[in-house]
């Protein structure tokens, strides 16, 4: 078996679910910022587990490594944001992905 690597974003809120893939890493996390940057104001900062999962819009950076051996090495840094935001940071990161 040979080492893969996965990278990419992934956004999910109220049952819907998108996501990119990436050649790289730095490619991934460049955007990754880039999104974050701009959509700060509706970010939710409050990350326990008392906020309520319909208000939430998640965005995550993943990293999956399968290793030769089989194991799995996954990193998913993740933002939240307010669920009315999901078509308006979909539209953004169509929009921006063709970039990277």
């Amino acid at each position: 078996m040979m080492e893969a690597n996965i990278f990419s974003i992934e956004i999910i809120s109220r049952g819907k679910y998108e996501s990119w893939e990436f050649k790289d890493e730095e490619a991934r996390d460049e955007l990754f910022k880039k999104i974050s940057e701009h959509f700060k104001e509706h970010a939710i900062a409050d990350k326990s587990d008392n906020v309520d999962d319909s208000r939430i819009l998640q965005l995550s950076a993943t990293s999956l490594k399968i290793k030769e051996d089989g194991n799995v090495d996954q990193k998913a840094p993740y933002e939240w944001y307010e669920a009315d935001q999901f078509e308006a940071l979909l539209d953004y990161v169509n929009k921006e992905y063709p970039k990277y």
